[in-house]
């Protein structure tokens, strides 16, 4: 999430990452695990996978992992649905958000976080939807194939856990005094699978790959 050409959209950037900040290390306890493995500023062609328990996850991983004044554009896919209004889609594409159809096969969307990945930090959750009781969920092949077709310099698996205490299921605002914590793994060496035919099993082996590398942290 990089600062947008205009003096608004920098504004809302600016104040949006400033708010996360203020929920998370201020009024909630968050610890921070791994700091060292956490993209360097600057540094690009890196996608950060996390579990997905609370619709403010990639938030966390924001306020947490994302310098103020990025030199690198952070992206995230949001749902379709929120970028009809025209408020929250400017908001929302000031943080470096683009929309995804769920529960479709967005070949676009896939293709264009592919592209995103040779210049950005791409952020996502390879569950594709949230956990109802914060087990993980098996990962989508379609995050594989991304995977596959762009080879990120980095891929980092991130767990999370508690920020579903902060915002539950079916609140608006957030709650207050609430211990999160989030583990920025390791780097997951992928190229073992890049010279392997270009199928939905080795997607999905890629996946799966990655969603065992969350469980472990």
């Amino acid at each position: 999430m990089q600062y947008g050409p205009g003096f608004f959209l920098n504004l809302w950037h600016l104040l949006g990452l400033s708010f996360w900040h203020f929920v998370f290390k201020w009024i909630n306890h968050v610890e921070v695990f791994g700091e060292e493995n956490i993209p360097k500023r600057g540094e690009e062609g890196v996608m950060l996978l996390y579990n997905h328990i609370s619709a403010i996850d990639p938030f966390l991983v924001g306020a947490t992992s994302m310098p103020f004044f990025s030199p690198v554009w952070w992206r995230a896919p949001g749902k379709e649905e929120l970028f009809g209004i025209p408020i929250v889609r400017t908001i929302l594409s000031s943080w470096g958000a683009f929309p995804v159809r769920r529960g479709k096969r967005d070949l676009a969307a896939m293709q264009k976080m592919a592209e995103m990945l040779s210049h950005s930090v791409v952020v996502i959750a390879p569950e594709g939807r949230r956990s109802s009781d914060g087990a993980l969920q098996p990962g989508r092949a379609g995050v594989g194939k991304i995977l596959y077709d762009a080879r990120p310099r980095k891929v980092i698996p991130v767990r999370v856990r508690g920020v579903d205490q902060i915002l539950p299921v079916g609140k608006i605002l957030p709650r207050i005094g609430k211990k999160t914590t989030i583990t920025y793994g390791s780097p997951i060496n992928l190229s073992i699978y890049y010279s392997l035919p270009d199928t939905v099993e080795t997607s999905q082996r890629i996946v799966d790959t990655i969603m065992e590398e969350i469980a472990k942290l």
